[in-house]
């Protein structure tokens, strides 16, 4: 398997990369204590909801590739039973 095209991978850097921009993002930004505290809590919930969301998408390809493989191996399965049922009668 090609570990760049690894779903795992693809999330594993998104979360990454996220969490160390907010981090930078925060940090660099000047504000007080309280309202730098505050915007890292806003922005781990919206890190959160976006992570929820990227997980339940890559969930919801990964079920559409397996059910479409899952529908091909049936279908050919099916294709070979038949064909070796007709030369049985022969």
């Amino acid at each position: 398997m090609n570990l760049a095209n690894d779903p795992k991978n693809l999330i594993g850097g998104f979360i990454a990369g996220a969490a160390v921009g907010i981090a930078i993002g925060m940090l660099l930004a000047p504000s007080e204590g309280k309202k730098t505290r505050q915007k890292i809590v806003e922005g781990s919930a919206k890190l959160k909801d976006n992570l929820v969301g990227s997980v339940n998408e890559s969930i919801e390809k990964l079920k559409e590739q397996f059910n479409t493989k899952i529908d091909q191996v049936a279908k050919e399965g099916k294709q070979k039973v038949d064909y070796t049922s007709e030369k049985i009668k022969v």
